[in-house]
C-alpha cells in the first residue's frame, strides 16, 4: 500500500462566514473545509485531526485546543508494531483454468499499543458502529489498543488510520465528517479479507477473514464492556465484504453454486452478530472493480465476465438480506449500492474535482485510484457521504 500522504498536507483552515455556526457534533474546521468555524452555544470546536475539527459539548472537551492556520506536525509513539496488510487480488483472465497472477503489495503498519482503557461513554445520544470488511474499509484498528471515545471516535491508530486510499476512507468520513450524531466506530476490517479462509484462501495466512473479525467482536465487545456499552437500539453493524472472494472465484466452473456457499457463510456470521444483540445492519455489495486499472489491463472478455459476476452477487445478496429479515423480526437492514456510486463518480470526474483521466493512480489526491486496485480519497469520500445519507433514520 502506498504511503499515507497526510503529513505533507498543510492544515488549510479557513475563516468562513462568521455569522454561521456549526451545530452539535458538526464540523468546524479541517483541510479544505470552508464552513462555519464556531459552534452553537454549549459546544466548543475541538481539533480531532488535520481533516476534521468537531463541535464537542463544552463539558466534554477537556483542555481547550486553540485552532491555528499553521501546519502542525504530530508525532506518534510506536512502542510496538502490528503487521497489517493490503492486497492486490489474484484474478483470472477468462473462465478457464489458466490464471494470471497479479502482484501483492504488503505494508508494515506501526500502531500505538496500549491497554484497553475503559471509558465512560454513557453520554446520551452516543451511537456505536461495529464495522467489518477488507482493504476498502480497513483503518488498522486494533481491539487491544486505544478505544473509541468522545474526541477520538475511531480509537486507534491516529485518524485516518492505515487505509488503502492515501487518506481518509469511507468509514473515516462517515464517522466524523458526515455523521448526524456522535458515533464511536470499532472498525475490525482487515486488508485482504475473504468471508472465510476455508472457502476462499486469502493471499496470506495472517489475514483476518470476516469469520475472524466476527470472532474478534464476540471476544472483545459482545459482552458490552465499559469501553463499548452498546445496545441493540443504538448500534450499527456494517459488512463490506466479497471483493477478494469474487475476484478469486468468479471464473470457476462452479461459480453459480459457489456464490450461495459464500452468501450462506456471510449470513451465518450476521446471525452471530444478531445473537449477540445486533438488530441494525448495513450491507454493501461490491464496487465496480472491473473498472480498476488492474482490470483495464486485462481483456474485455474478462471485464465483461467480472461485471456479470458482480451483478449476480448484488442480486443474490439482496435476496439473502430479504430472507434474513423475514426470519428475524425486529431487524433493520440498509443495502448500500456501492457499485452504482463508484460508477457515478467515475462517469462524472469533473463534478467531483477528479482528474478527467479516471485510469490514473498514485499519490495525487485528484486521481481516481491510489494504486491499481484501490480507490483514492475522492471516491471514498463520496461513498462515506452516501452511506451517511442512507443512514438518515439511524443517526
Amino acid at each position: 500500500m502506498k504511503g499515507n500522504t497526510i503529513a505533507a498536507i498543510a492544515l488549510g483552515l479557513t475563516a468562513s462566514t462568521v455569522s454561521a455556526q456549526s451545530g452539535p457534533w458538526g464540523q468546524c474546521g479541517g483541510v479544505q473545509y470552508t464552513g462555519p468555524t464556531t459552534c452553537v452555544a454549549g459546544y466548543s470546536c475541538k481539533y480531532l485531526n488535520d481533516y476534521y475539527w468537531q463541535c464537542i459539548p463544552g463539558d466534554q472537551v477537556g483542555t481547550t485546543t486553540t485552532r491555528s492556520t499553521t501546519t502542525t506536525t504530530r508525532a506518534t509513539t510506536t512502542p510496538s508494531t502490528t503487521i497489517r496488510t493490503t492486497t492486490v487480488v489474484t484474478t483470472s483472465a477468462s473462465r478457464t483454468p489458466t490464471t494470471t497472477t497479479r502482484s501483492t503489495t504488503t505494508s508494515t503498519r506501526t500502531t500505538t499499543s496500549s491497554t484497553r482503557t475503559a471509558t465512560s461513554t454513557g453520554t446520551p445520544g452516543i451511537k456505536y458502529w461495529f464495522s467489518f470488511g477488507d482493504s476498502y474499509t480497513q483503518t488498522g484498528f486494533d481491539p487491544n489498543g486505544v478505544q473509541p471515545a468522545v474526541g477520538n471516535a475511531l480509537g486507534n491508530p491516529p485518524y485516518p488510520g492505515w487505509t488503502s486510499a492515501n487518506g481518509p476512507n469511507w468509514i473515516d468520513v462517515a464517522t466524523v465528517k458526515y455523521n448526524k450524531s456522535l458515533v464511536l466506530t470499532y472498525n475490525l476490517a482487515y486488508g485482504g479479507a475473504t468471508i472465510d479462509a476455508n472457502l476462499v484462501q486469502p493471499y496470506a495466512s495472517n489475514v483476518l477473514s470476516l469469520t475472524d473479525q466476527t470472532n474478534q467482536f464476540l471476544t472483545y465487545y459482545a459482552n458490552k464492556p465499559a469501553s463499548a456499552p452498546w445496545s441493540s437500539s443504538n448500534t450499527l453493524f456494517s459488512v463490506f465484504i466479497g471483493i477478494n472472494d469474487i475476484a478469486n472465484s468468479w471464473w470457476k466452473p462452479d461459480w453459480l453454486t459457489f456464490i450461495d456457499t459464500l452468501m450462506a457463510a456471510e449470513f451465518a456470521l450476521v446471525e452471530k452478530m444478531y445473537n449477540a444483540g445486533g438488530r441494525q445492519f448495513l450491507i454493501s455489495n461490491i464496487p465496480a472493480i472491473e473498472r480498476t486499472p488492474m482490470m483495464l489491463a486485462d481483456t474485455q472478455a474478462a471485464r465483461d465476465g467480472l461485471k456479470a459476476a458482480l451483478a449476480l452477487w448484488s442480486t443474490t445478496l439482496q435476496s439473502y438480506i430479504a430472507q434474513f429479515k423475514a426470519a428475524h423480526p425486529g431487524t433493520t437492514f440498509w443495502f448500500y449500492d456501492s457499485y452504482t456510486d463508484y460508477n457515478t463518480v467515475l462517469d462524472n470526474p469533473a463534478t467531483f474535482g477528479m482528474n478527467p483521466d479516471v485510469t490514473l493512480y498514485g499519490n495525487d489526491l485528484t486521481y481516481a485510484w491510489s494504486n491499481n486496485f484501490h480507490p483514492a480519497v475522492i471516491i471514498q469520500d463520496y461513498m462515506g457521504k452516501r452511506v451517511a445519507d442512507l443512514l438518515t433514520s439511524w443517526w
